[in-house]
């Protein structure tokens, strides 16, 4: 987010503009304008992110303990074994995961804004 967002704001709202003035929908001005020019900002987030999570699973399974495993240790483990049902639990745990850090950045944030602002 923290690269998108700068993208996102760089983008002329203009050309928004001129485009629903044009009649176009909001998910054509979003396919056709928003999208092509955050293209290479996704991308290079896109990168960082894989990066920074192969760097933490590493650290992760090296301290994590085996009698209780962190959420990216038990995804791994139910994605090694084979079978529909693991892989739905670990689809599940995916999304379980993607919440809590969804969560956290966004108290994070909300931390940080009211510090600024004090």
């Amino acid at each position: 987010m923290r690269i998108l967002l700068p993208a996102l704001r760089a983008i002329d709202p203009r050309l928004r503009e001129a485009a629903e003035v044009l009649g176009a929908p909001p998910g054509r001005v979003v396919r056709e304008i928003d999208f092509p020019l955050l293209l290479r900002p996704l991308g290079v987030a896109t990168g960082l992110a894989f990066a920074i999570s192969l760097g933490e699973f590493g650290a992760t399974v090296f301290l994590a303990r085996s009698d209780r495993p962190t959420l990216p240790v038990a995804i791994y483990r139910f994605l090694e074994r084979p079978g529909a049902t693991n892989q739905g639990t670990a689809a599940a745990l995916c999304v379980v995961l993607m919440a809590v850090t969804a969560l956290s950045v966004a108290t994070a944030d909300r931390l940080t804004a009211r510090a600024g602002r004090l």
